[in-house]
């Protein structure tokens, strides 16, 4: 385990019932870096990211922050530890304003009133940093789905997000709009931010990943780098755990 680690899941377990979907994974994530989530469907990705989220709570092992043992049992707590999911649902209310959406649950009030001015520059200062120019009194509902995805990443950074997780953020993007979110992504590592990534797609993994942690069956098989060789990648999640060398 390395001690520059930003957050790090130490040899986390989770069950459900009699079914042990997570079995001591240990995963860390770096400032300025992406790690990678790789593994087949069942293999613990999601719950993962919702230990970290805040949405479960590991039965064994222990998470920490900055080096220091944290507890997260809901998602008040992941925010308040300067972490921010992204889930491929966004959390965005369509009929708002972009500005309205940043700010939604902390809205800036002057005297009791909302204040609109502050309000958009909150939105602006948060767009601004990931090198977005769009009208913040733009309804969210008029924009198309790559647009509502940043829009959701600048909410995460105007609360000070030092952690983000993108859940399959590509899956419904064309390659223009992934272009432009990888940008993004290149952006947020220039400025310090750790990312956990989930992707089922190599291309991806190798173009905008640092490290890649594979799981099968709720296990943690390897971490490799990202430009590892693909069917390196892919090996590991095939076989059982006492097979990886």
């Amino acid at each position: 385990m390395s001690n520059d680690a930003l957050l790090v899941l130490d040899k986390v377990c989770k069950s459900f019932g009699s079914v042990q979907v997570i079995d001591e994974a240990t995963v860390e994530v770096h400032a300025g870096k992406v790690s990678v989530l790789l593994g087949e469907n069942g293999a613990g990705k999601s719950t993962l990211i919702k230990m970290i989220a805040g949405v479960h709570e590991p039965d064994a092992g222990r998470i920490l922050m900055d080096g220091n043992a944290v507890k997260i049992p809901n998602t008040k707590a992941s925010e308040a530890l300067g972490i921010a999911t992204i889930h491929q649902e966004l959390n965005l209310v369509p009929s708002m304003t972009i500005a309205e959406n940043i700010t939604l649950g902390r809205v800036p009030r002057k005297f009791g009133i909302i204040n609109r001015r502050a309000m958009r520059q909150i939105a602006r200062e948060a767009m601004d940093k990931l090198g977005l120019n769009l009208d913040v009194n733009t309804p969210v509902g008029e924009l198309g789905l790559a647009q509502q995805q940043l829009v959701e990443i600048a909410k995460a950074l105007s609360l000070d997000a030092r952690v983000l997780i993108l859940d399959e953020p590509t899956a419904a993007l064309t390659k223009a709009e992934i272009a432009h979110l990888f940008s993004v992504v290149n952006t947020l590592k220039a400025q310090g931010v750790g990312m956990v990534f989930i992707s089922h797609h190599l291309d991806e993994i190798a173009e905008i990943g640092d490290f890649v942690n594979v799981l099968r069956d709720g296990k943690f098989i390897a971490t490799v780098l990202a430009d590892t060789e693909e069917n390196e990648l892919v090996r590991p999640t095939l076989m059982q755990p006492a097979c990886w060398p």
